[in-house]
């Protein structure tokens, strides 16, 4: 018979999977979708990059903002909040023309930050014995998110058109907001964790900005293909829009095996840094394949997709253990995100303005190859056996 407490806590961890399938989809959505709502719309390639580059400009401008709201409301408020907002910006973006679409793109794009900031925290405080096992887990849904909005989005679109095919999410942010609310409602008002919303020390730490600027470069990384691929695979390998959209679902498909990867590994050494370096080396077989071989963009896919997903589950992951406790935990990943997120908010953009300077690709990869060199560097900084924080001790607790 379950026992009392465990129930509880099972009905919480599914309602932080139920958070995270919202926290990757309503972005993935917009790819497949793109040509219809760029030939709507009458946007630019550069406008239209801005509806994947302003969530991600959120993720990093609303990250200080984030911790400051759960500390002052509580950690479960916040998220619910979060999900909250999804919901709303979900419908709005569909409500009018371009001023409308990118008002709701950035409501989305705050909400998804407060989760992206505060459920690693919740982890990292309510599970601390299985905190990097379960951040696996957890960045398995965000995959999975993803999927099933890449794959369903042109299906629904070719029925009720590209508005419905986006709004149509926010019914799945308003189930998230229900269950969070039933699995925390005993916690509700308690404050997520004490200490300073900030650890100026961390900012002088090499562990701490090697985790954050390996999550700036996966982020370039990811948000950069979830933004292109489909025009990519229509551009250079002749395929029409709907196996395009296919070929995306693929790419966060394969997501979840990567996220769910990175937790059986991550315990086999003490150190972790291989395991950066190994996703850092995935991406340069990526954007080499797609410069050199286009043709062969199902491997490229099936490649791009492992290693965007083991390349998330990794930063976060590493970003729970550097952690010395919950508080550091907020404070890092507030660091991370803000500066990471700045950095990944860059990669859309940037590479829209290439191909659309260029009529072409091979600026874009050749950018994204010199980020894969990053995320490598970096990878292997971030797996040092040490941890930052707030309640910093000496030897292995400085991380300097």
């Amino acid at each position: 018979m379950r026992s009392p407490v465990a129930a509880p806590r099972v009905l919480l961890f599914a309602a932080v999977l139920l958070v995270a399938f919202n926290l990757r989809g309503s972005i993935a959505v917009v790819a497949p979708l793109l040509p219809q709502i760029r030939a709507d719309l009458s946007l630019s390639a550069t406008t239209a990059g801005l509806l994947t580059t302003l969530p991600v400009l959120c993720f990093a401008a609303a990250a200080p903002a984030s911790t400051w709201l759960a500390r002052r409301s509580g950690l479960e408020t916040a998220i619910l909040a979060g999900c909250l907002a999804i919901a709303l910006g979900t419908v709005l973006r569909t409500l009018g023309g371009t001023a409308v679409l990118l008002a709701g793109t950035l409501v989305i794009g705050i909400g998804i930050t407060l989760g992206n900031v505060l459920v690693p925290v919740a982890i990292k405080r309510d599970f601390p014995a299985r905190a990097g096992t379960l951040t696996g887990v957890y960045t398995g849904a965000l995959a999975g998110g993803a999927t099933i909005a890449a794959a369903l989005a042109a299906p629904l679109a070719a029925v009720w058109g590209w508005r419905v095919g986006l709004a149509v999410w926010a019914a799945l942010a308003l189930v998230a907001a229900v269950v969070w609310q039933v699995a925390t409602r005993g916690q509700r008002g308690t404050g997520p964790v004490r200490g300073p919303e900030r650890d100026p020390r961390l900012w002088l730490s090499p562990v701490a900005w090697a985790v954050t600027l390996f999550l700036g470069f996966q982020s370039i990384a990811y948000f950069s293909v979830t933004a292109w691929l489909p025009t990519l695979l229509v551009d250079t390998a002749g395929l029409d829009l709907p196996a395009a959209g296919a070929g995306m679902a693929l790419f966060q498909l394969l997501g979840i095996a990567g996220t769910l990867l990175v937790p059986l590994l991550v315990g086999r050494r003490a150190q972790q840094g291989w395991l950066g370096v190994t996703v850092g080396g995935g991406w340069v077989v990526v954007a080499t394949g797609f410069l050199l071989w286009p043709s062969a963009w199902i491997a490229w896919t099936l490649v791009g997709g492992v290693v965007q997903g083991a390349g998330i589950s990794f930063a976060l992951t590493v970003l729970v253990l550097r952690a010395h406790d919950a508080a550091a935990a907020r404070a890092l990943s507030s660091m991370a995100q803000l500066v990471g997120y700045s950095l990944g908010a860059a990669g859309p953009a940037v590479v829209g303005a290439l191909y659309q300077a260029t009529g072409g690709w091979s600026g874009s990869l050749l950018f994204l190859l010199v980020v894969a060199a990053g995320m490598a560097v970096s990878g292997l900084v971030a797996g040092r056996d040490t941890t930052v924080g707030a309640r910093l001790t000496a030897g292995r607790a400085s991380g300097r």
